[in-house]
């Protein structure tokens, strides 16, 4: 099969739905699909094993000059991993509408996979216009799609309530990592913790993301701060603090520094995916700090249990997205993103050491098992989602796809 991927951002660029893409890109060739990447011009050469076109994807005079592009590779069916406020400033780009239904007029099947919804009205009161409008754009990308995939259930269930005459093309499809793992002999563990000043005894700690303000890593590191007042603990805050506030990261640096554990917080900066997994496996446990619990979206989450850390994470009210994870099973789940639960849940792993790597064992067979790039790319490969949203969430483990041709992540 000849497949398009459409994405704006692709390495070397950095973008969790580029790396996203990459990686599906990667799985897709290995199962024997013709790939192309259809992205903006990174300005360095890219050495990549697959086709890539590379065409400005800015606003309505690039609609043209993509379509054709599209039209003479005539792939069987395009792909477009889609978060909105990388095509737009206000999440809103109406010019990737008229561009889907342009190719839908030419007979070119389209999947759609939404990284993200609509600002919520709820949260955002004050910018209802603007979510109106997003919900909008949505309804129109839905209209042109064969297919639309989206990373959370509770996004399919609530695509599905919003338009029900829909319903059949809308599925599940969860993220998988987008950090390969890359063995490391207990000896490399070792001497990886040494350099970083961990002594034998020490329980290391690691978040890896963004460092977005509402991912909560005041409450990680207030509870850091109660652990090391029982028991030694180090952090490690593994990711690219670029992107984030500077004003929030600064204040979480000097939040360390007025509690005394700065020398016991590691602040690597961008690391290469090599490092990151390297990392990741010399840590003890990982945490996922976030409030609202969302797993299925968290590329950083995925790494983790793709490399069998034990996690600690904060349950979802309702739970609707946690189908798939057990409590003590497969995640520790704090009820709330506090400093004490947190603290709590990180304790008791450190101090049971043979649950904790059960834990984590749990967790990467079940990422094997239901979150794998293989299962990703089968998904998508598969097509429209025609099983009912509602239905499919009711049953842990299962993924809403269908078997005729057609399409289907933060």
């Amino acid at each position: 099969m000849r497949v398009l991927l459409i994405t704006k951002n692709f390495p070397p660029r950095s973008c969790g739905v580029g790396d996203y893409s990459f990686c599906l890109s990667q799985e897709l060739a290995a199962a024997g699909h013709f790939v192309t990447v259809l992205t903006e011009p990174a300005g360095e050469t890219r050495h990549l094993a697959i086709g890539l076109c590379e065409l400005p994807l800015r606003g309505w005079r690039d609609v043209g000059p993509a379509v054709e592009a599209i039209a003479v590779w005539a792939p069987d069916r395009v792909q477009l991993e889609y978060s909105a406020y990388a095509w737009g400033r206000w999440g809103l780009a109406w010019w990737v509408n008229a561009m889907l239904f342009r190719l839908r007029r030419r007979g070119i099947p389209v999947l759609v996979t939404l990284h993200e919804l609509a600002i919520s009205m709820r949260q955002h009161p004050l910018h209802l216009p603007v979510a109106l409008a997003q919900w909008l754009h949505i309804a129109l990308l839905i209209s042109a799609a064969e297919s639309v995939a989206v990373n959370m259930r509770s996004r399919a269930d609530l695509l599905a309530r919003l338009f029900p005459w829909w319903r059949r093309k809308i599925g599940y499809c969860p993220n998988s990592s987008t950090i390969p793992m890359v063995p490391l002999s207990p000896a490399e563990r070792d001497a990886f913790r040494r350099a970083r000043g961990v002594r034998p005894e020490e329980t290391v700690v690691a978040a890896f993301g963004m460092f977005h303000r509402a991912k909560n890593y005041d409450g990680l590191m207030d509870a850091i701060v109660l652990l090391r007042r029982s028991m030694p603990v180090s952090l490690w805050m593994l990711g690219d603090a670029a992107a984030a506030s500077p004003e929030y990261v600064a204040r979480l640096k000097g939040a360390a520094q007025e509690a005394g554990i700065a020398d016991f917080v590691w602040w690597p900066g961008r690391l290469e995916a090599v490092e990151v997994s390297r990392a990741l496996q010399a840590a003890d446990v990982f945490v996922l700090p976030q409030p609202d619990g969302h797993l299925t979206r968290s590329s950083a989450f995925m790494a983790a249990a793709a490399h069998g850390l034990p996690v600690v994470a904060v349950r979802q009210p309702g739970g609707l997205d946690q189908v798939e994870f057990t409590h003590c099973e497969h995640v520790w789940l704090a009820e709330r993103s506090t400093a004490e639960e947190l603290a709590a849940g990180i304790r008791t792993l450190a101090i049971d050491r043979a649950a904790a790597v059960r834990m984590g064992c749990n967790l990467r067979e079940l990422y094997r098992a239901r979150f794998d790039w293989r299962v990703t790319a089968a998904v998508e490969q598969r097509g429209a989602a025609h099983a009912d949203p509602v239905e499919a969430s009711a049953e842990p483990g299962t993924v809403a796809t269908a078997t005729t041709a057609g399409g289907a992540k933060s």
